[in-house]
């Protein structure tokens, strides 16, 4: 037995001239591809082997032909080859195949998933720390405002320090700076 069939050997040795070989299965039908070798002794006489592999369990019967092509002469040998010996194709074999190919799927599937899941959160997170980013700079952007509201306020108050309106608001401004910056 072989993994793809059975293996069928026909010998002929003592022909001249090199004779023919067929392979033919029980209904006549020739097998086309078998392979074949030669080789002639010291007295010029051929010996040659044709090997076949029976791959079909309804080519059970097989015939080796040997056909002299000058004189007509032929010598056939049948050869019968049981069902045991044929390879059977295994229902686990393709259920496993099967099995396999779902799983391969279903994995495939799950690490789409996954992959898209993973884009989709650093995404969020990067969203995320833009905003932060944004806000960061819109907080630094009003304190230095106030700092600035706040110098100048405290510079007016200080040159004119009879004016009672510009130290209230300079104190205002203090107080509302401190409130921001306390909220946060």
């Amino acid at each position: 037995p072989e993994e793809d069939g059975v293996r069928v050997v026909c010998m002929a040795s003592g022909w001249f001239p090199k004779p023919q070989v067929q392979w033919r299965a029980l209904s006549g039908e020739k097998f086309l591809t078998f392979s074949e070798t030669q080789a002639q002794d010291a007295e010029g006489l051929f010996t040659i082997k044709a090997t076949l592999v029976v791959k079909d369990s309804s080519s059970g019967n097989v015939t080796c032909s040997v056909l002299n092509p000058i004189l007509g002469q032929e010598k056939a040998m049948a050869i019968f080859i049981p069902e045991p010996f044929f390879p059977q194709s295994s229902p686990w074999k393709l259920t496993f195949m099967v099995i396999l190919t779902v799983l391969m799927l279903l994995l495939l599937g799950v690490v789409f998933y996954i992959m898209r899941e993973h884009t989709a959160k650093l995404k969020d997170m990067q969203e995320w720390e833009k905003l932060h980013r944004d806000k960061e700079e819109d907080r630094q952007i009003k304190e230095e405002a106030l700092k600035a509201t706040g110098k100048f306020l405290c510079h007016i108050c200080r040159r004119h320090s009879g004016c009672q309106l510009t130290c209230f608001l300079c104190c205002l401004s203090d107080w509302r700076k401190s409130a921001y910056l306390a909220g946060e």
